[in-house]
Order: structure tokens, then sequence, then C-alpha cells
């Protein structure tokens, strides 16, 4: 079983802390996503949505379990996890967020939640990739 070494603990801190901080962000823009009708304006089926993003929120507590007991792999689910967020969000958030400024959504706690959803899954992402790099042995 590959486990984290020594010399990537820091690192691996780090995307345990941005992991847990996604979950800020993540969380409350998903429910204001289904909360606002999202969803059906986009024409995406709302089940289909909520299956989707409750996979992704199941993997990133599985990468920070798989982390608690030092597993690689927890760090190779972050990675995915700090790559998928921001894009997604910024692919379906941003035009909007830049057409429709202070008035989107909620006003400026929505674009909050988008903005550090973004900043804070690339941190995840970049954290994920040198703690990684910073090596790791099998036992």
């Amino acid at each position: 079983m590959a486990v984290i070494s020594d010399i990537s603990a820091n690192w691996r801190l780090r995307v345990v802390f941005f992991a847990w901080f996604l979950f800020f962000f993540n969380i409350p823009h998903t429910l204001e996503d289904f909360a606002t009708g999202m969803p059906a304006k986009e024409g995406i089926p709302t089940p289909l949505l909520a299956l989707v993003i409750s996979i992704f929120i199941s993997l990133q507590a599985l990468g920070l379990y798989w982390l608690g007991q030092k597993q690689r792999k927890g760090l190779f689910v972050q990675l995915g996890i700090g790559f998928f967020w921001p894009i997604a969000a910024g692919v379906a958030q941003l035009p909007t967020i830049i057409n429709e400024g202070a008035s989107y959504r909620s006003g400026l706690i929505s674009i909050f939640y988008v903005v550090g959803l973004i900043v804070v899954g690339v941190l995840l992402c970049i954290s994920s990739i040198i703690s990684l790099r910073s090596g790791s042995k099998t036992d």
C-alpha cells in the first residue's frame, strides 16, 4: 500500500485544510443552485445533477478519509476534486457573474461562494500536486 512520506506531511496537512475549506464553499453554493432553480433553467435534470454533485462530495470525503490513513490515493482524489470544482464553477457561473455583476443571485455572498470555490479548489489542486511530487514510499 502506498503511504505518504514524512516529507509531504506538511503538504498533506494543507491538502486536508483546503479539502475541508472547499466544503465551506461548495455545499452552500450547491444548495443555492438548487434553491434558485438553476438546473431547470439550464435544462439539466435536477435528480441527475444532484446525483453527480453527491458523488463528488462523497469522493471528497472518501479522499479525506484516505488522507487520514496516510494513503497516497487520498491525494489523487483531492487532486481530481480540486481540478473539477473550479472548472465546473468557472464554466457554469463566471459568465453569468461577469454579465450580472453584484445583482447575481443574492449579491456579493453568492459571488463570494463562487470565487471562494474556484480559489480554494485551485489551491487544493496545487497542494495535492506538490504533496504527490514531494514523495511517497510503499509499505
